[in-house]
């Protein structure tokens, strides 16, 4: 499920608590103390409520990607290791950065010693390998490992 459609599901859910909490407040205030109670309790099994609440989902677990990564690139002179993190699907990088989509497409830009550089490739589990373009016009790999703690 994309973020967008996501955000839509849990503020339809949310309205619908919103709109369903001061129907549920009016119905247990009207009742006596003991009446309550049971509604509270569930003592009454053939009592049923009327509304039901909606289930929320459990929360979206953390980007598969997120952690700390090493990129290390080859092909060109001069080529050699950077230590990235990825957090929320966003590459923070010195020097540059990018994006990772949550089925691991990977999106950078960078610039350093008088060039830029563009990548992208792809990261599956702890591994990724990719592609880059030099301002200078070498293209080259990079291959990437997450790191463990």
């Amino acid at each position: 499920m994309g973020h967008r459609a996501f955000i839509a599901q849990q503020s339809a859910r949310l309205a619908a608590l919103v709109i369903a909490a001061p129907i549920l407040l009016n119905a247990t205030a009207s009742r006596s103390g003991e009446a309550q109670l049971a509604f509270l309790s569930n003592s009454d099994k053939n009592q049923q409520s009327a509304i039901e609440l909606p289930t929320l989902p459990p929360p979206p677990e953390a980007n598969p990607f997120d952690g700390r990564w090493k990129f290390t690139g080859g092909g060109c002179r001069g080529a050699g290791s950077v230590s990235a993190v990825i957090k929320g699907g966003k590459v923070i990088v010195r020097g540059g950065g990018g994006n990772v989509t949550p089925d691991g497409i990977i999106h950078t830009v960078g610039a350093g010693n008088g060039m830029t550089l563009t990548a992208e490739g792809r990261l599956s589990g702890d591994a990724g390998s990719g592609t880059y373009d030099r301002s200078d016009g070498c293209s080259g790999t990079w291959v990437a490992v997450k790191q463990r703690r």
